[in-house]
């Protein structure tokens, strides 16, 4: 019995070779590929890795070579008129190369001469079809032998990452210092020490209140730092600078600190990624309810009032008119106007849905703040979108808002006109 298994391993063994394809040799990424070259000065080395697979226990001898036939197809696909990239621009390293029988894994490469392109006018029309080609028994992937590269020259630029306006909310609860990252790297491999400048630009903040017409103003000075090295350094790309805040000293609502990159001692700074506007909300404490009262609405149904929306008792809930035994009106938009004892600095609503089976009814609408009951200022909107969102949501007011009369419409459901709502709560400070 013994003898009889060792026979059957050992014919496993010896035909294990037969459930495997004849060795082929593949570009890994084949196909089009459109290749940035960032004109540092210095050339790019493309690489392109290969596979050997199948019955890989066979040397193969590869070649890379450059396949104009391959140009007449990539214009029809492409509706292009695509030419070959002359041969002063390019230079193929190790055009031909073994690979061992045991080696699966191999690299072709191309060195791009990019500041040499850069002068040619038709740099834009210029492609580089690339073809394998097997000298020996192992054959090459017909499907994926070829890859056609566009170069595309580029000014050597750098910048921040992030967004050109940055929102940091910070909670009532943070206490001491707080830390915004504000990453910027150049998209190409960087040899030198290159210096920039990053100041807090007034001139910033003012263009951006004009075109967003809006009136942030700076946190006052010394509640606010910008550190970290104005460098990328030889052999990083990446340099991040942080934004210190301290809460004690930044007061409450929201700032504006706007951040210009500019001075490069080497190459440039990208216009698009040259500014970030931080836009922080130190945000106020909970208007207490007992400030609070309803001074008018438009429907209510049965025991389910304005009233609850500002009990401090998220079990009960504000629900809009849906039949006759309801009171006002049915439909949209509802309107609700609630009172202050005093004037507030506004700068955020949170609204607390029902967490039944009916979260979604309620989808948008907007606030608005007056200190007279007359005259209004919009001091956001809301919207949950169509999906389900449990416990409080918040809604910040671009700009913090001052009066004592809050007047909050709701004008979309996810259902019909069937709108409630569970509590609502407002965040500010005493005005001064």
């Amino acid at each position: 019995m013994i003898s009889g298994l060792l026979l059957l391993a050992g014919c496993d063994i010896s035909n294990r070779d037969n459930n495997l394809s004849e060795p082929l040799v593949y570009f890994i990424n084949d196909g089009e590929t459109t290749l940035d070259l960032y004109n540092t000065g210095e050339n790019h080395t493309y690489t392109m890795p290969i596979f050997k697979s199948g019955l890989i226990e066979k040397e193969a001898n590869i070649e890379l070579e450059v396949d104009e036939s391959l140009i007449e197809l990539y214009n029809q696909e492409n509706n292009t008129s695509a030419k070959l990239l002359p041969a002063e621009y390019y230079q193929i390293v190790n055009s031909k190369q073994t690979m061992g029988a045991s080696q699966q894994k191999g690299n072709m490469q191309v060195v791009f001469k990019t500041s040499l392109l850069s002068e040619n006018p038709n740099r834009d029309n210029y492609i580089l079809p690339l073809s394998l080609s097997s000298k020996g028994e192992v054959q090459i992937n017909s499907n994926k032998g070829s890859v056609i590269v566009s170069p595309v020259v580029k000014p050597a630029t750098f910048g921040f990452t992030c967004a050109n306006t940055l929102q940091e909310v910070i909670p009532t609860t943070a206490s001491g210092k707080i830390e915004i990252a504000l990453p910027i790297e150049a998209p190409f491999s960087n040899q030198w020490d290159i210096d920039f400048t990053a100041s807090i630009d007034q001139t910033l903040l003012d263009e951006w209140n004009k075109k967003n017409e809006l009136e942030y103003t700076q946190p006052i000075s010394g509640s606010f730092e910008l550190v970290g090295e104005q460098k990328l350094v030889a052999g990083k790309n990446t340099q991040t600078l942080k934004l210190i805040l301290d809460k004690e000293k930044l007061g409450y609502g929201w700032f504006a600190i706007p951040i210009r990159l500019s001075n490069p001692s080497k190459f440039e700074i990208k216009e698009e990624q040259s500014t970030c506007v931080v836009t922080v909300l130190n945000r106020m404490e909970q208007i207490p309810y007992t400030q609070w009262s309803v001074e008018s609405y438009t429907s209510y149904q049965g025991s389910e009032k304005p009233e609850n929306m500002i009990d401090n008792n998220d079990n009960t809930r504000w629900h809009v008119k849906y039949n006759n035994s309801g009171v006002g009106t049915m439909g949209l938009p509802q309107t609700f106007v609630f009172k202050l004892n005093t004037n507030y600095a506004i700068s955020e609503f949170e609204i607390l849905r029902r967490g039944d089976t009916y979260n979604t009814d309620l989808k948008g609408g907007y606030f608005e703040i007056s200190e007279d009951g007359t005259n209004w200022t919009k001091a956001t909107t809301f919207d949950f979108g169509t999906e389900k969102r449990l416990g409080y949501v918040s809604f910040y007011c671009p700009i913090v808002v001052t009066g004592k009369y809050i007047k909050m419409v709701i004008t979309e459901s996810n259902r019909g006109a069937n709108v409630s709502v569970q509590e609502l709560r407002a965040y500010g400070q005493l005005s001064k």
